[in-house]
């Protein structure tokens, strides 16, 4: 009898020593406030309310990121919209007319969301807001992509990501901004990126001439379409003492560094009114016969109305663009065929 006493009694101890928790939120230590903050998804009302209690709480939710596969950021004369994405889902849409309230939600998904791919689809100049160009947010994106009408958008988003960008393509048309995007270690640094209808003719030998400033790495890519001629003779032209070999379709020249060269391609699509290059950082020790002489790939890579046209084009029954086929807000086709239903190029 005296043993099961103190058995009893040491269990008894045992639980004494568990925290109990009142069913105030308050009470709750940290730790355990963070597990609940991170079973909280954006969209849930606690999650934005609780930002609202105190500083304490903001700094706790803050510190839990988010995790989106893709992200949307849009703007226009009237109002600010986020479409945020959760594998393929969508799990917010916010569309506020109300900027200095839209500008507040930006700051709190730039501190929060890790984007696997952000699209920046802006209209107003973002260079004219002082809220924007001020605050010290940062984006943190794996893969950025630009669909804008002005260029003044690219430079101060560009600014405001942090290191780790993966990829940036620029599908907005750029005239005079190249040597400033080019001064941008996220530009200096990315494996791969592209400018879509650039309207000089500049931007061949300024990236080349950048990689070689920087000793950029191997495999290191950058592609472009411009409408025109003369890109080919101004690399020619600027690199001339560098050439190592050269043909009508690719001109190969050596960097400072003997490990590695610099290869252009040039490509075009037939009925298609664009020129297109790629730039690589290569090994040295590549042969000619190493070179990759399918120019659609890394076209379509860019261009992906090319690609969905040449597709169309392809396809049996299907002899031109319809007007009802589409494509969403994440820029995947959906083709109408008459059957009554969508297809995808998924």
């Amino acid at each position: 009898m005296a043993s099961d006493l103190e058995n009893i009694t040491g269990k008894a101890a045992k639980l004494s020593i568990e925290p109990i928790y009142d069913t105030n939120w308050s009470d709750m230590p940290d730790d355990i406030k963070l597990e609940c903050i991170e079973q909280m998804e954006l969209k849930e009302i606690f999650r934005m309310s609780l930002r609202c209690t105190a500083k304490a709480e903001r700094s706790l939710v803050d510190s839990q990121k988010i995790k989106f596969t893709d992200g949307i950021l849009c703007t226009n004369d009237e109002c600010l919209v986020f479409i945020l994405y959760h594998n393929k889902k969508s799990i917010v849409t916010k569309h506020s007319k109300d900027v200095t309230d839209g500008y507040e939600s930006m700051k709190h998904i730039m501190k929060i969301g890790v984007f696997e791919k952000l699209i920046i689809a802006f209209t107003n100049p973002l260079a004219n807001n002082v809220q924007f160009m001020t605050d010290e947010g940062l984006f943190t994106a794996r893969n950025i992509e630009f669909n804008a009408w002005h260029s003044d958008k690219v430079i101060p988003v560009l600014r405001k990501m942090k290191n780790g960008v993966e990829s940036i393509k620029i599908n907005s048309t750029l005239s005079e901004e190249l040597d400033q995007i080019l001064a941008l270690s996220h530009v200096q640094n990315v494996p791969y990126w592209h400018i879509q209808h650039y309207e000089q003719t500049d931007s061949l030998y300024m990236v080349a001439q950048m990689w070689i400033d920087t000793n950029s790495k191997i495999g290191s890519v950058f592609q472009v379409s411009v409408f025109g001629d003369g890109s080919f003779e101004e690399f020619l032209k600027h690199f001339d003492d560098r050439i190592l070999s050269k043909s009508e379709k690719r001109v190969r020249i050596r960097t400072n560094n003997s490990d590695r060269h610099i290869l252009m391609e040039f490509g075009t699509i037939q009925d298609f009114i664009y020129q297109y290059f790629r730039l690589m950082v290569i090994s040295a020790e590549m042969e000619e016969s190493e070179y990759d002489d399918n120019c659609k790939e890394w076209i379509f890579k860019m261009d992906q109305d090319v690609r969905y046209v040449n597709e169309l084009l392809n396809i049996e029954g299907y002899d031109e663009y319809d007007d009802s086929d589409e494509f969403d807000e994440l820029g995947n086709y959906r083709r109408n065929d008459n059957d009554g239903y969508w297809d995808s190029d998924d």
